[in-house]
């Protein structure tokens, strides 16, 4: 089963994001092919862990119920791209502006859990960020100088704030329409 551990966003952010997304879709036929993030499977990823044996599941769910962490608040605020300074613009995303001491300790708590059970430690870090839309290709230079500046635009747009009371294990499975996601395990955080 392909699985992660991810943070679900809340409604009013998942509406504000569908808000921002409609900013892109004007590039479709512009000379640029994108992939927009269904607003609705909008997530924090903790946490990918890729196909996972069915008899690790309910070591990974006594893992993700040790966690001890208070609920707290997050704040999204502003649109950027990855990778960072380079001509290519391969990801679009929205910034986890407040709260992301807590969030990396979050993260941390998780890593730290999937790693005892044998899953690989993340390469890169982690970056706390919401990816709302793909860029697959850019056909032309002015293409690209028309997103990159949609980008800045939004550079300080407000999404609002939300708290982060649980984490989730998700399944994760991949159709010709995108992937659909499936909560299996919910872990409050402690109050």
């Amino acid at each position: 089963m392909r699985a992660f551990i991810a943070v679900d966003l809340s409604e009013e952010i998942r509406n504000r994001i569908e808000e921002v997304e409609r900013h892109f879709s004007e590039f479709s036929d512009a000379g640029v092919r994108l992939k927009l993030v269904d607003p609705g499977q909008v997530h924090q990823t903790l946490k990918f862990l890729g196909n996972v044996p069915e008899e690790l599941m309910e070591s990974i769910k006594r893992e993700l119920e040790a966690i001890n962490l208070a609920p707290f608040d997050i704040v999204l605020r502003g649109a950027g791209y990855f990778p960072p300074n380079s001509r290519q613009i391969r990801i679009v995303w929205i910034r986890i502006a407040d709260g992301v001491k807590e969030l990396n300790a979050l993260q941390e708590q998780v890593e730290t859990r999937m790693v005892a059970l044998g899953f690989p430690a993340e390469k890169h870090g982690f970056s706390p960020h919401i990816t709302i839309c793909r860029v697959k290709w850019i056909k032309s230079e002015s293409a690209r100088r028309r997103i990159l500046q949609k980008i800045a635009e939004l550079g300080d747009v407000e999404l609002g704030e939300m708290r982060v009371d649980t984490v989730k294990l998700k399944r994760s499975t991949l159709t010709p329409r995108g992937p659909i996601y499936d909560d299996i395990y919910v872990k409050r955080l402690d109050q």
